[in-house]
């Protein structure tokens, strides 16, 4: 099982940037880069263990709460590694291009993403890309601009998003070589 940690830890990290920002709206940017990092760089990466009865040929994947699938990386019936053209991901499920002929044990290695309001993400992930993503939040937020917007900052916000970019395509790297 996933140990979650609550994105408050970096609510902390990034409010005092951004003030007078309300921390409402430091934990909706944290949540948007949260999603875009993971949709980009594919790092939440979950086994997910299901049965496939006889007949079925989409199989709902059980996913942790608040998360969605990004893309199927590779798929076992009994044992068996499937082709990428005998699969494909359709919502948060597994479609297969034939029916099942018996029940068999179903494995899918799946890259996640939290969902959109999720306020929680992988211990892991916070640990090993936290400050990504607090970067990314300032981001959007030292980006933002209107009359009651006296954090913004258009130096800090190019800044903190090249840091951000950076941290995407290292993820990426990273990602790919497992």
């Amino acid at each position: 099982m996933v140990r979650m940690e609550s994105l408050d830890i970096l609510v902390r990290q990034v409010l005092p940037q951004v003030l007078p920002c309300p921390r409402g709206m430091v934990l909706d940017a944290l949540q948007a880069v949260a999603k875009h990092f993971c949709e980009q760089a594919a790092v939440w990466r979950e086994r997910l263990e299901e049965t496939g009865l006889q007949g079925e040929a989409d199989i709902p994947l059980s996913l942790p709460t608040g998360s969605r699938l990004v893309m199927i990386l590779g798929v076992w019936l009994d044992g068996n590694r499937l082709l990428p053209d005998d699969y494909r991901a359709e919502g948060n499920s597994l479609c297969l291009r034939t029916v099942l002929p018996r029940e068999c044990s179903v494995v899918v290695d799946a890259a996640l993403c939290p969902s959109r309001l999720s306020e929680r993400l992988p211990e892991q992930l916070i640990e090993a890309w936290g400050d990504v993503l607090a970067y990314g939040a300032l981001a959007r937020l030292k980006a933002m601009s209107g009359q009651h917007v006296t954090w913004t900052d258009a130096a800090g916000a190019q800044m903190a998003l090249e840091q951000y970019n950076e941290g995407v395509a290292r993820a990426r790297i990273r990602a790919m070589s497992r």
